[in-house]
C-alpha cells in the first residue's frame, strides 16, 4: 500500500506549478524540484505557483540551467547545482538547443543518481551556482549525495561537478 509519508513528489518544467497546487492539500514529505521553470513564472505566475521550502518538509531542487529556463538561487532546503547549474557538457547547438537540452538534463541526472549508476556528491556551496570552473565552498562543510536518500535535516546549496560530455549519459 502506497504511503503518502513514503511519496516522493518529483515534477520537471511547469508541472512543478501543477504538482505543487494539486498536492497542496497535504502536506508532503519531500518535494523534488527539477530545475524549476523561470520564463513564464516569473511573467506571469505570482508567488503561490512557484515552488518554495514551504510546500514540503523537505523541498530539493536540481539546477542544471539556472537563470535561463531555470529558476536561479536557492529555492528549497536542498539545492543542487550540477555543473555550475548554468550549461551542461554534451549540450550542442544553437543557444535556445543547449538551454532546453541543459533544462532536460536535471531529469536525467536525478534518475541516474536514483539507480545508484553514478555517486554524485554535492559539496557545500555559496546561496546560488556560481559559474563553472570558480569554486565558492563553504568551509568546514559535508558533503551529500544527490539523490532520492539526501538526510532530511540538511540545508543549502550543494555543488554537484561530473566529468562526462554526453547529452545522458547514464542511459
Amino acid at each position: 500500500m502506497l504511503r503518502f509519508r513514503d511519496t516522493l513528489l518529483a515534477s520537471v518544467e511547469n508541472l512543478s506549478t501543477i504538482s505543487t497546487k494539486a498536492f497542496s492539500l497535504i502536506k508532503k514529505q519531500v518535494v523534488l524540484g527539477l530545475d524549476p521553470a523561470r520564463p513564464l513564472v516569473s511573467e506571469y505566475g505570482s508567488r503561490e505557483f512557484r515552488l518554495s521550502r514551504d510546500d514540503a518538509n523537505v523541498v530539493q531542487v536540481v539546477h542544471t540551467n539556472a537563470g535561463f529556463l531555470g529558476e536561479s538561487g536557492q529555492i528549497g532546503h536542498v539545492d543542487f547545482c550540477v555543473n555550475g547549474g548554468r550549461l551542461q557538457p554534451g549540450c550542442k547547438g544553437h543557444a535556445m538547443r543547449v538551454a532546453r537540452c541543459s533544462h532536460f538534463m536535471s531529469s536525467c541526472y536525478f534518475a541516474a543518481s536514483v539507480r545508484k549508476r553514478v555517486r554524485m556528491m554535492g559539496v557545500p556551496c555559496d546561496s546560488s551556482c556560481p559559474k563553472q570552473g570558480t569554486s565558492l565552498l563553504v568551509a568546514n562543510a559535508k558533503p551529500i549525495r544527490l539523490g532520492d536518500d539526501i538526510p532530511p535535516t540538511s540545508r543549502g546549496m550543494y555543488c554537484v561537478q561530473l566529468d562526462h560530455d554526453e547529452s545522458c549519459p547514464f542511459d
